[in-house]
Formats: C-alpha cells, sequence, structure tokens
C-alpha cells in the first residue's frame, strides 16, 4: 500500500477470521516475513500484491475497502476528536482555525484532507478559503488521478460534486462516474454491501449534477438507468428512500424544462413526505421539506399548482 495506516493489521483480522495460515497466503507472492511486517503496520506494500493476498483469503478488493470502512475507524484520531469537542462547543472560529491548522503541515494524509474538506463544507465557510480552496483542488486531482474509488475517494467526489458547476467537472467524467455507480450497487454479500450505499449516495449526487447543469437528456437517461437498478436490488439498504430521491431529480429535471410532468411527479412526493410527517411528527424532517418545497415552487413555471 502507498501510505502507512491500518490496511495491515485489519487484514490480520480478516485472514485468521477464514483460518487462513500466515505461510499459506505468503506462498507464491510475498515472504512470511513481509507478510508479519504488513500485519504489524510496520511496513508497506503494493496494491498488486495486496490485491493477490485478499484473492487468497476469498476476498475482492472492493469488499475489503467495506470491511476496512467497518473497523479502521472505530478509533477516533486526536484531529476528530478536537472537531468533535469545538462542534460540541458551538465555536466555528476553532473549526476553521484548527483546520488551518492541519492544512499548513508538511505531511497531510489524505483522508485528512477529506476530513478537512467535509468540515468546512458542512459549515458553509466562505471567508479567507485560499487554503481550503488548495485542499479541494489537491482532492480534486487525486480522486480524478484514480482508476479505482476507494470508501475517501468515494466520500470525497460526493462533496465536490454536490456544488461543483459545468467549470467544475466535464459532463464525461460526471457520466463516467455514474456509470461506474451503476456497475457497483449490486452486491454479493454483507461486506460490499455497505460499499453500495456510498455508490448510491455518490449516483444521486451525480444525477442531480447533469440535471442542476443542463444536461437534461443526458440526466432523464440515468435517472431511469438508476430507477432500473433499484428495482432489481430489493435488499438494498435504504432502497425506497434511493428510489424517490431519484424521481425527485426527475421531477426537477422535468420542471426545469417547464414540463407539466415534473409538477405532476412533485405533488406525488409531496403527499409521500406529508404522510410520512404525519406519522412521525418530525420536526427536522419538516424543515427539510419546507426547504424542498420552496426549492421545487422556485422552479415549477407550468400551471400546475403544487399541492403542500
Amino acid at each position: 500500500m502507498n501510505e502507512k495506516n491500518m490496511h495491515g493489521s485489519i487484514f490480520k483480522k480478516i485472514r485468521e477470521e477464514r483460518g487462513y495460515k500466515l505461510k499459506d497466503v505468503a506462498s507464491g507472492v510475498i515472504s512470511t516475513r513481509t507478510l508479519i511486517r504488513f500485519e504489524s503496520d510496520e511496513t508497506s506494500i503494493s496494491i498488486a500484491i495486496f490485491e493477490k493476498l485478499l484473492e487468497k483469503c476469498g476476498i475482492s478488493y472492493v469488499d475489503y475497502l467495506a470491511f476496512y470502512y467497518d473497523y479502521a475507524f472505530e478509533e477516533n484520531t486526536e484531529f476528530v476528536q478536537k472537531m468533535q469537542m469545538h462542534i460540541q462547543s458551538g465555536s466555528t472560529s476553532k473549526i476553521v482555525n484548527e483546520c488551518k491548522k492541519e492544512l499548513r503541515k508538511n505531511i497531510i494524509d489524505f483522508d485528512r484532507r477529506i476530513d478537512i474538506l467535509g468540515v468546512i463544507d458542512s459549515l458553509n465557510w466562505n471567508e479567507n478559503i485560499e487554503l481550503f480552496n488548495e485542499n479541494k483542488r489537491i482532492i480534486k486531482e487525486k480522486i480524478e488521478s484514480t482508476s479505482k474509488l476507494a470508501w475517501d475517494e468515494i466520500y470525497g467526489l460526493l462533496i465536490l460534486i454536490n456544488s461543483a458547476s459545468r467549470d467544475d467537472f466535464s459532463v464525461e467524467y460526471i457520466d463516467r462516474i455514474i456509470e461506474e455507480c451503476l456497475e457497483n450497487i449490486p452486491f454479493g454479500n454483507y461486506m460490499s454491501k455497505y460499499l453500495s450505499t456510498a455508490y448510491c449516495d455518490l449516483l444521486l449526487a451525480s444525477l442531480a449534477f447533469l440535471s442542476r447543469n443542463g444536461y437534461y437528456p443526458l440526466a432523464e437517461k440515468r435517472c431511469n438507468d438508476a430507477l432500473d437498478i433499484f428495482n432489481e436490488q430489493i435488499l438494498l439498504i435504504n432502497r425506497s428512500n434511493y428510489y424517490i430521491s431519484v424521481i425527485s431529480i426527475l421531477s426537477k429535471l422535468y420542471l426545469r424544462q417547464n414540463k407539466r410532468e415534473g409538477a405532476e411527479l412533485a405533488n406525488k412526493l409531496l403527499k409521500i413526505q406529508n404522510l410520512t410527517n404525519e406519522l412521525t411528527n418530525d420536526s427536522f424532517r419538516k424543515a427539510l421539506m419546507d426547504q424542498g418545497y420552496k426549492a421545487i415552487c422556485e422552479i415549477n413555471k407550468t400551471d400546475v399548482d403544487l399541492e403542500f
């Protein structure tokens, strides 16, 4: 692997749980001594070698990433602990200053850059953002250069695409990401099903990008592709919510083109949301619905009234 982290110790956990011996896994791939050092997080190995080790344990790289995500982040880092403390205190300035302090370091792990991107994005911070823009640029370039999205890349790309314009990403790149999402949403076992939901979230952000930036024919086609996938994946976590989210994107897509079916779809969604609000009496859900209703009204230029 290209950076020191917990991959070795987590691989050891998988190997031992599956009953594989060190010498059997290492045979023909690397020396037993190197594998022992790797499993102790004392040394790194290449992705190609690591994939061969995973194959010997009967697990794909994608499934491993899902396993890694579940176990690698159980222990909070000092930075995350500080963030949690500042968030609880409500001190936005301390959060921003802590992020700037991290970004000024000579060496910053990619996952730390992603953490900072997520924090600053959630704050909607727009003052003295030179460091944060540079962090965003570095993350974007690294993601665009990779041939295989992992957890960090998916999360980082999700944040970037959520607020992106035509100038930030080409339509060809977004469509390639959508295709990768559609290919990886179907899951084979309990490990990959969690990764499939991350791809679902990235898919929704990418579809919204197409609709928001005027790529209407492609957006409609890809929305229908997504609905087909969700219809097939009956065991997908939060499947109904993802399905409804795509319908919501479609309704806005049609409304932006002044099509009546957009308002008709929006009214169906509003009825579902009203029923859910009545059953749950959730004030936060109600506030989100109010925001969504206002956003739909702003783009509704048809002669169909929206029923709130």
